[in-house]
């Protein structure tokens, strides 16, 4: 009888804990537990971050998750398509070079994030396909060479200068299912050798060279569930998917495609998905999301995505922003989340916080009834708020903390406003050295040692002052633009500045999606955000910051979340309660952070817990019988 070594090529070790990483098909005896155990594989679609918006009809390129690029389709039923562009780089979505003119409904593309392209698609409410060709340089868009044929719902893969287009949907009536092929040499189409019948909306590996591909699913004259591979001159039959659709997410290459969802007969929307392995095509995980006129990217049949698409078999259309990313791995993968923690005691808006999500200090706000300033200040350890044993030295509002739960400073006050300073001591408020200014909605970061504050609002009156703190306050360098109801994060030499009001005076200043960030003696423009907001939450690092909630003009409450990584700001998972003036800084990182209470149509005790993305391995038990 063969060894498990002879068979594997791995030995089982002795171990008396788990390994926190291994490989495929790694065993051990864990001698604590008294069980024999290993690797097991995770098949699954893991929820991503959402789409900004509701996508539907749209196509996609970059050859890899991390570097997805959603264009055009439509982001509601009608009339017109949308030129918006959006990029995906494995955690969350940022805005890309929106496409010439008005957009494109169905078109395909084809090469990578920095040099990418898209052809045909209907370019207005007529079912009319197009023969434009443009290119992507990963921020702006530029004419290519015309397509011979007007087509939308094609086929596509290959690279900016080597790409490849079959079949698709002519112009008519009769809209024939076309089979003419194409190659494009980064300047001009020229005719290569047809598909063997037409076809239209079905899914390609679109990852692969202009040599090597496969075209499957789609509509051949009605849903089918073929496949043809190419081979760079010929075409051959290869085996059928494991179910029919048409209007499919599909990736990969010629030997590790995925196909996903579509419209399956009679017009139901599809949560199936197939894999190919080169050889045959075998059943894998159902999408959460059931939907058609989908799209979908991905380097190989299990690490692809598939994002946007119809929800609803009926009429109208119901587009959704769901992402989905394939995982086959030994790791099982957790979506980011904002999920439901403890609520306050009490309900709370424009108070003071900081601390981390197990180690958090809110003091100070507004109570719902009677609408006056308070001065008694919470503490949470994770699980639990208790009422602190100290009370602040007055009734405070729109006041701003930096430091931890047992170290913290608060800073100003509205109502009146004033020059107010507070610290903790984890037991006890004590006034410390008053602010250079009165001043509320002030920005801060840092420790109670090192701390930061800028701008800020002296109603009327915004400011462009910093000062930094050690127990004293001495000037920093002054922000560009005087600024008030900011989100802030970071450090005394690193701090981070993101939207807000910027202006005199509310309320005509503007509201911005900008940032800056400061250095230990000037600040700079950073980043902009996803969003331009004020009064929004914010946890995290000057590289690494998580910003929540919020209003955006003309004055909507959003729940939206971005992530900023020192250079741009993409989506994130939103709240579960849209709301402004929470709680701001309660999270040691951008992946661990806290959103506790503010203000809806009134002040609440919502409390909400962001986790990020996380991943570990998929330890299973195994038995010998």
């Amino acid at each position: 009888m063969s060894t498990y070594r002879e068979i594997i090529g791995k030995k089982i070790k002795k171990l008396s804990s788990d390994p926190s990483s291994g490989l495929d098909g790694e065993m051990w005896y864990n001698s604590s537990t008294g069980t024999l155990r290993g690797l097991g594989i995770v098949e699954a679609f893991v929820s991503q971050t959402n789409m900004p918006t509701k996508t539907a009809y749209n196509t996609s390129f970059g050859q890899a998750v991390p570097t997805t690029v959603s264009a055009g389709g439509m982001s509601s039923p009608g009339p017109a398509p949308t030129s918006a562009v959006f990029e995906f780089n494995g955690s969350g979505w940022a805005s890309g070079g929106t496409l010439p003119s008005s957009g494109k409904e169905s078109p395909r593309g084809f090469g990578t994030l920095t040099a990418g392209a898209i052809a045909g698609g209907s370019p207005g409410a007529s079912p009319a396909g197009s023969t434009t060709t443009s290119e992507y340089d990963g921020s702006s868009w530029t004419a290519g060479g015309a397509l011979p044929t007007a087509v939308q719902g094609a086929h596509t893969w290959g690279t900016q200068t080597a790409g490849f287009l079959t079949g698709g949907r002519g112009n008519g009536p009769p809209f024939p299912k076309e089979s003419a092929s194409y190659t494009y040499n980064g300047t001009s189409w020229t005719g290569s050798t047809a598909m063997p019948a037409g076809r239209q909306f079905g899914g390609s590996s679109s990852s692969s060279p202009q040599t090597s591909a496969l075209v499957f699913n789609g509509q051949n004259p009605s849903s089918t569930n073929d496949t043809i591979e190419w081979d760079g001159s010929s075409w051959t039959t290869a085996p059928n998917v494991s179910f029919t659709a048409t209007q499919v997410a599909s990736g990969g290459t010629a030997t590790a495609a995925l196909s996903a969802g579509g419209d399956t007969p009679p017009g139901a929307m599809g949560s199936a998905s197939s894999k190919y392995d080169g050889t045959s095509w075998t059943a894998g995980a159902s999408l959460a999301t059931a939907r058609r006129s989908t799209t979908g990217q991905g380097a190989t049949g299990t690490s692809s995505m598939v994002m946007g698409g119809d929800t609803n078999s009926g009429s109208p259309p119901q587009y959704t922003t769901a992402a989905e990313e394939y995982n086959f791995s030994t790791n099982t993968v957790t979506a980011a989340a904002f999920a439901s923690g403890t609520n306050l005691p009490v309900t709370r808006g424009q108070g003071g916080g900081c601390g981390t999500q197990t180690a958090a200090l809110q003091c100070g706000g507004i109570a719902a009834s009677p609408t006056s300033n308070t001065s008694t200040s919470f503490e949470y350890d994770g699980n639990a708020w208790t009422a602190s044993p100290g009370s602040l030295n007055a009734a405070t509002r729109n006041n701003s903390n930096f430091g931890i739960q047992t170290a913290a400073v608060t800073v100003g006050s509205l109502g009146p406003v004033t020059a107010a300073v507070d610290t903790y001591n984890g037991s006890t408020w004590t006034s410390g050295t008053s602010y250079p200014a009165p001043v509320s909605n002030i920005g801060v970061a840092g420790t109670n040692t090192a701390g930061l504050a800028w701008g800020g609002d002296q109603d009327p009156g915004y400011l462009t002052t910093t000062n930094e703190y050690n127990g004293s306050w001495t000037g920093g360098g002054a922000i560009p633009a005087a600024r008030s109801n900011s989100a802030c994060a970071g450090t005394q030499t690193a701090g981070l500045s993101v939207g807000g009001l910027v202006g005199p005076a509310a309320p005509s200043a503007p509201v911005v999606a900008s940032s800056i960030e400061y250095n230990g003696s000037s600040w700079t423009a950073g980043g902009t955000d996803t969003t331009s907001r004020y009064n929004a939450g914010a946890a995290g690092i000057q590289t690494s910051a998580l910003i929540f909630g919020g209003i955006t003009p003309p004055g909507g409450l959003i729940s939206n979340a971005s992530l900023y990584d020192g250079t741009s700001f993409v989506t994130q998972p939103s709240m579960g309660t849209a709301r402004f003036l929470q709680t701001q800084g309660l999270g040691a990182t951008s992946t661990v952070a806290l959103a506790a209470a503010g203000q809806t149509t009134t002040r609440v005790a919502t409390v909400e817990e962001f986790t990020g993305q996380t991943e570990t391995v998929n330890i299973e038990d195994f038995t010998t019988s």
